[in-house]
């Protein structure tokens, strides 16, 4: 099969939006069996109870998956997140966690990409005076990539290090939320246990020694192939979001160049 035809046939042809809350009992188990079973051609060590307390049914005040669907109409990746509140250092803060995977032959195009950013942007369209911050505990070189190619301001960060202020507000964030700390010598570093199953290109990503963000992200958690997950902070501002949207388009702007390019 020509390399045309199996782009084709790996391309995401439909989407999907679920709050599990509104399910009955017994669709959001199947649902959450569904989703499992494609958790586990993505990630290893996780047990279909760990995912569902994580994905289908977290302690947040909302919860929305958006699940993709290949050529068959088929569940092919997931991408969930949640909004939680939190009172840190005397102020109400709003707090958005997300989950992502999708089969490895689906990977590389940023499917999940504007589903979290659009729902990131409406909670800070909503709360325009509250504190509003992405907390993840990434557990791949390949999502701290992402967070460092299009955001300006995210922490830990080879240039800007973590300054303390936000540093705080992260280790209080993060301790709010079960993952314990891997070792106690760095709380930033936590036992998750999600190890991703990476793809030809993601093992490339991983021996990229001339990125800044993949040295740093390696040294900081050469844990991660073993599901440990680095805290990284990314506060969900106007600027913030405006710029890695701008960032993302300026990309797809780029690419579609290149496609319409004629060969040399």
């Amino acid at each position: 099969m020509d390399s045309t035809a199996t782009a084709d046939r790996c391309r995401i042809t439909g989407r999907r939006t679920v709050d599990p809350s509104r399910l009955s009992p017994s669709a959001r188990d199947a649902f959450g069996r569904e989703l499992y079973a494609i958790h586990r051609q993505i990630f290893s060590g996780v047990t279909e109870e760990r995912f569902r307390s994580h994905v289908i049914e977290p302690p947040a005040e909302s919860t929305a998956v958006q699940i993709y669907l290949g050529a068959g109409g088929e569940v092919v990746g997931y991408c969930a997140v949640h909004r939680y509140r939190r009172r840190i250092g005397g102020r109400d803060t709003i707090v958005l966690r997300a989950e992502a995977g999708l089969r490895p032959e689906y990977r590389g195009r940023g499917t999940t990409y504007w589903f979290g950013m659009i729902r990131a942007l409406a909670e800070k369209l909503r709360h325009p005076f509250t504190a509003v911050y992405y907390l993840g505990t990434l557990v791949h070189t390949s999502s701290y990539h992402l967070f460092f190619k299009y955001f300006p301001r995210v922490y830990p960060h080879p240039d800007l290090g973590f300054p303390e202020a936000a540093r705080a507000v992260a280790l209080e964030l993060a301790d709010s939320f079960p993952d314990p700390a891997a070792d106690a010598s760095d709380p930033l570093v936590r036992a998750v246990g999600w190890i991703t199953i990476e793809t030809p290109q993601e093992k490339a990503l991983d021996r990229r020694g001339d990125l800044p963000d993949v040295r740093y992200f390696k040294s900081r958690n050469p844990g991660y192939v073993a599901g440990q997950g680095l805290v990284v902070l990314v506060p969900i501002t106007f600027g913030n979001v405006a710029a890695a949207m701008l960032a993302r388009l300026g990309e797809l702007a780029r690419l579609a160049v290149r496609r319409h390019e004629p060969p040399l």
